[in-house]
Order: C-alpha cells, then sequence, then structure tokens
C-alpha cells in the first residue's frame, strides 16, 4: 500500500512545482505587460515629440509673421504720418495764404479809399475857385 507520508511528500512536491510554475507564468505575465506599457509610452512620447516639433515649427512661423506684420505696420504707419501731416500742413497753409490774400486786398482797397480822399481835398480847392 502507499505510504502516507509518500503521498504527503509527493503532494508537497507536486504543490510546491505548482506554486513555482505559477511564480514563473506570473513573473512571464508581468514582463509582457511591462513591456507593453513600455511600447505605449514610447508611441505616446513619439507622438508627444512629433506634436512638440510640429507646434515648433508652427510657433517659429507665427514668430515670423508677427515680425513681417510688425515691420509692414510701421512703414505704413510712417507713410500714413507722411500723407496726412502733408496734406494737413498743406491745408493749414493754404488756409493762412487765403486769411493774408483777404487781409492784403482789404487793406490796398483802403489805402485807395484814402488816396482817393486825399486826392480829392487836394483838388476840391481848385475846383472851387474854378466854379465860382
Amino acid at each position: 500500500m502507499i505510504d502516507t507520508a509518500a503521498v504527503g511528500a509527493a503532494s508537497g512536491a507536486i504543490t510546491a512545482a505548482i506554486g513555482v510554475a505559477v511564480f514563473f507564468i506570473a513573473r512571464q505575465n508581468a514582463r509582457a505587460e511591462q513591456a507593453l506599457k513600455i511600447q505605449h509610452a514610447e508611441q505616446t512620447s513619439g507622438n508627444a515629440l512629433q506634436t512638440a516639433a510640429e507646434a515648433a515649427e508652427e510657433i517659429k512661423a507665427l514668430n515670423e509673421r508677427v515680425t513681417t506684420l510688425g515691420a509692414q505696420f510701421a512703414l505704413y504707419r510712417e507713410q500714413a504720418i507722411e500723407k496726412f501731416v502733408t496734406h494737413a500742413m498743406i491745408s493749414e497753409l493754404e488756409k493762412r495764404l487765403v486769411e493774408s490774400d483777404t487781409k492784403s486786398e482789404q487793406r490796398v482797397v483802403e489805402a485807395i479809399a484814402g488816396l482817393n480822399q486825399r486826392i480829392d481835398r487836394v483838388l476840391e480847392p481848385t475846383a472851387r475857385r474854378r466854379r465860382g
């Protein structure tokens, strides 16, 4: 008959072997799971790096665009200032010239009127003598 101690030893050895097998299987599964996590992390980091590189290129292009637009705006501002200041100055100058011309014209008319009065005063006594 089978000895109880032998059965106990055999069952203990089988249990230990099953335990060792389960340990190695679980370890292998953990390694496979860890490898999948690493692979996923590498893919994610690769995608993130690619997205970051694309964003850096877009930022560089946008910075160049901002620089170009800033230069264009500065040029436009200078041209606008030249144009508007020149027109404003010319308008003011024309206004002053018209006012000056009107004032000069009035002075000439007044001077002629004053001259006419003086001539009349000088000629009046002579005209009275001839009439009278």
